[in-house]
């Protein structure tokens, strides 16, 4: 399920000098859109204030909102509110309809209708656990696949680039989760991309605390990240235990998550190099320790990190000694350095 802390979001608003404060606020559990107004008796002094206002007040009402509701309007920060069903406050104003021949893919592509997917649980904003019959449509077959969509503009651009470089992955690597089909609606557009789902969680969810964390599978990781850069040209630039998955039945670590990449040769940025995102992951499997990727990605001193002594979490299982993955660390980050 989504977390309440990020079910909403506030994309945009209209802010108007002395009031009153819309703010056009997404649900992402609902996937609605909601433009919520807050009409003060007096200006307000810090007008970036009214965000948290509006909403604070759409957490409270926003179950009760019936599908005609496109808005609320209040006058207190604590008080009641007045629902509107006006279209004009509706703001819903985008849809997505590229057409599979959008892709410019060089090959066929699986497709699978919207209708056909079956909800399981919500597993991010914007991210379903879902089931589809399989094909042949033998038995009961079932296929079970995350499902990433968007249904509004800003949701849209990062995932049809994931979309477009995913897609283009091949299915077969072992240590890339496998991309399985494009989502269409009733009419053809395309409203998103399933893969297949590899269950056990990830190595943020299910890390080195319950799951002993092994050499070989840190070897897998820098050899799909040499794969990535070298053999397929794309740089990840999210590499990090939330986006690695174990898959148990094969002994294989996967990466998946490729929101962030980008292809090396137009758009290479250095402090999002995927070697740092290594040298931070296996940091943090090893020591628990999150804080240095806080900061801003250009201020990430992966290089500072390797002259430190990394100390293990007394709860962390490993099944080699830290020396012996920071000595393939060690190789890795030369041979990245070099170029081979």
């Amino acid at each position: 399920m989504i977390e309440p802390k990020e079910r909403l979001w506030a994309g945009s608003g209209n802010l108007l000098t002395g009031g009153p404060y819309t703010w056009h606020i997404t649900d992402l559990d609902q996937r609605r859109h909601f433009s919520v107004t807050y009409a003060p008796p007096a200006p307000v002094e810090h007008v970036e204030d009214t965000e948290d206002i509006c909403m604070a007040q759409l957490q409270k009402h926003v179950n009760q909102l019936g599908d005609g509701v496109y808005g609320i309007y209040f006058s207190e920060p604590d008080g009641p509110i007045t629902m509107s069903t006006n279209q004009e406050d509706d703001v819903t104003w985008y849809v997505n309809c590229h057409p599979v021949a959008a892709l410019e893919l060089p090959f066929p592509i699986k497709t699978v209708s919207l209708k056909s997917l079956t909800e399981l649980d919500r597993l991010a904003p914007q991210v379903d656990l879902v089931s589809y019959q399989g094909t042949p449509c033998i038995g009961n077959t079932k296929i079970s696949a995350v499902f990433k969509y968007w249904f509004m503009e800003n949701g849209m651009f990062r995932t049809w680039y994931e979309l477009n470089s995913w897609s283009r992955l091949p299915r077969d690597h072992p240590h890339i989760v496998p991309f399985d089909s494009v989502v269409l609606n009733a009419t053809g557009g395309i409203v998103g991309f399933t893969t297949l789902f590899i269950p056990g969680g990830t190595l943020k969810d299910n890390n080195a605390t319950t799951r002993p964390f092994r050499l070989q599978w840190f070897y897998q990781l820098l050899s799909v990240v040499d794969d990535l850069n070298y053999q397929y040209g794309i740089m990840h630039q999210d590499i990090a235990p939330r986006n690695i998955v174990i898959d148990e039945e094969e002994d294989n670590l996967r990466i998946f998550d490729f929101n962030y990449s980008i292809m090396i040769d137009k758009h290479y940025t250095p402090h999002r190099d995927d070697i740092k995102g290594v040298i931070f992951t296996l940091y943090e499997i090893i020591t628990l320790d999150e804080h240095f990727r806080e900061l801003p990605h250009e201020q990430q001193n992966a290089e500072a990190l390797l002259q430190m002594e990394w100390l293990k979490h007394p709860k962390v299982k490993l099944d080699s000694d830290v020396q012996a993955f920071r000595s393939a660390l060690d190789v890795g980050h030369k041979q990245k350095e070099q170029g081979v």
